[in-house]
């Protein structure tokens, strides 16, 4: 198959190509951010109320909800990833997972006390996400956006290395990221789209910050590289070349990276429908 032939690949679905290391590399959330979002909705642990979550990836956020016995619907587009979502949240018979993209889905109109997305609304359309939320939500219902954000990962020296490690070659992944505030605020485009979309309450967005850290061995590190899609991206030969450098890079610094989260999340409210 020449270059020309190969079939073009969606960014956002790239994930499945790699979805057990997905599944093992990927952090999960903080237990806060869950009970954050539950204090904010008006429904509680064990309710009937349906929720419903954007982009479950392999269910890192959903068997956490899940575990509190609520009634989900798990919404992923990537057959690779449901799979797996499907069998981590095979102990919750009120979880399901349904193989679609959230452009696509069609809901019960106005039902769901609870949307969620973790670390999946910047892929949904820009046309779609709100006009989208709005329909599922009841009266009253709650949107959340969360993402865990890196703030920090190695010290000076290891940063020093893989800016040398990484060259020209994705730069701006290293170089242009801004101080830790701008990190901890880069999904801020939130609060904008949240006022323009006149669907929810004023003040909207509530934002929520939880800090966390943990420490990647070099193999560790180079897998959760390899799930993400600006690096999945790359031509093989170019990923394996600059996951050798980096790979030599962390070795040369102690063999870790120890990194900083915080996990920012946003909640609003549903306008009581015109």
């Amino acid at each position: 198959m020449t270059c020309s032939e190969q079939p073009l690949r969606e960014q956002r679905l790239v994930f499945g190509e790699v979805a057990d290391i997905y599944d093992r590399r990927r952090p999960s959330y903080p237990s806060a951010v869950v009970d954050a979002v539950l204090d904010f909705t008006d429904i509680g642990d064990k309710s009937p109320v349906p929720v419903a979550e954007v982009g479950a990836g392999t269910g890192k956020a959903s068997v956490l909800f899940a575990a509190r016995g609520l009634k989900l619907t798990c919404l992923e587009p990537s057959p690779a990833m449901a799979a797996i979502a499907r069998r981590n949240l095979a102990p919750f018979p009120e979880a399901e997972v349904e193989e679609t993209a959230f452009e696509d889905w069609r809901p019960p109109a106005n039902c769901y006390g609870l949307l969620y997305a973790a670390q999946a609304w910047h892929w949904i359309s820009a046309e779609a996400r709100y006009v989208q939320a709005d329909r599922a939500l009841r009266p009253g219902g709650t949107l959340a956006l969360f993402w865990n954000v890196q703030v920090s990962s190695g010290s000076e020296g290891l940063q020093r290395d893989l800016s040398v490690a990484y060259g020209e070659l994705m730069s701006a992944r290293l170089n242009g990221m801004g101080s830790r505030a701008e990190r901890v605020e880069v999904n801020n485009w939130v609060i904008g789209e949240v006022a323009a979309s006149g669907l929810f309450e004023r003040g909207s967005p509530t934002i929520v910050q939880e800090p966390w850290q943990r420490v990647y061995d070099t193999e560790s590190w180079l897998e959760l590289l390899s799930t993400q899609s600006d690096h999945r991206m790359l031509d093989k030969e170019t990923r394996e070349g600059l996951f050798d450098r980096v790979g030599s890079a962390i070795e040369a610094n102690g063999g870790q990276v120890e990194v900083d989260y915080v996990t920012v999340c946003y909640l609003a409210r549903a306008l009581a429908r015109r």
